[in-house]
């Protein structure tokens, strides 16, 4: 499937004025070029001009096609279109989903929560071809076309790189200084593994170098109290 049909599928018209894309992929450009701007050409980014999500276009433009078919405030996204006319759903203690539009059936929305499911609860990509589960959600809703492996993983890549540039976006314009932990260990099938947490103190008031101080002297205040009435 060429980029132009995905971003037809995807309910996307091309009627925006085009951006001029970097130097290189004018011949042949893809219709998505018109739905971004190039924000950094050294870096290989591109703003899209909808949400102002940073996507990186240096394997071609599958990020930013992907970012398309999900962008919530992508006008011409056809699923976003029908969303604006109804109810946000709500989910109830008993997890029990709670909306007029319940019955109404998108497969974009559909198909994004599925990615988020995935991510979400750890699922082997095999698991999107079992014979089980695809036969339990063509009873839930037969119009509903599961994807491939191999379209999972694009959804998935096109989702984890415009969380990416969020997060990259949001630690460059609020946090000062970011200080980094790191965890390894080792699987039983014997495959090593590393965590990357990241701890950082943002630009609002709430959490200032003043506040800190004086809440981490709160505790050890009422620490020496509580020690000090033990002794006596």
């Amino acid at each position: 499937m060429t980029e132009n049909s995905n971003i037809e599928t995807a309910g996307l018209s091309a009627s925006t004025q085009p951006s001029s894309p970097p130097s290189g992929v004018r011949k042949n450009r893809s219709a998505v070029w018109d739905h971004f701007d190039v924000e950094n050409a050294t870096e290989k980014k591109t703003k899209c001009k909808y949400c102002g999500s940073l996507i990186q276009y240096g394997n071609g433009t599958s990020s930013m096609g992907g970012h398309l078919r999900i962008c919530k405030q992508n006008p011409n996204n056809n699923s976003n279109k029908r969303r604006k006319t109804t109810t946000t759903p709500t989910i109830d203690e008993r997890g029990v989903l709670n909306s007029p539009s319940a019955s109404k059936f998108d497969q974009e929305e559909a198909r994004r929560a599925l990615v988020e499911m995935f991510i979400g609860e750890e699922l082997p990509f095999r698991f999107i071809g079992s014979p089980k589960f695809r036969r339990f959600v063509h009873a839930l809703q037969a119009r509903f076309k599961v994807p491939s492996r191999t379209t999972l993983a694009c959804d998935i890549r096109a989702l984890y790189i415009e969380e990416k540039m969020k997060l990259q976006d949001f630690l460059s314009t609020n946090c000062g200084r970011v200080c980094l932990t790191i965890d390894t260990w080792t699987s039983i099938q014997n495959f090593t593994y590393m965590s990357l947490t990241a701890h950082f103190v943002d630009s609002t008031l709430l959490h200032s170098g003043e506040v800190i101080r004086a809440t981490i002297e709160s505790c050890f205040n009422n620490l020496k109290d509580t020690f000090e009435k033990e002794a006596k």
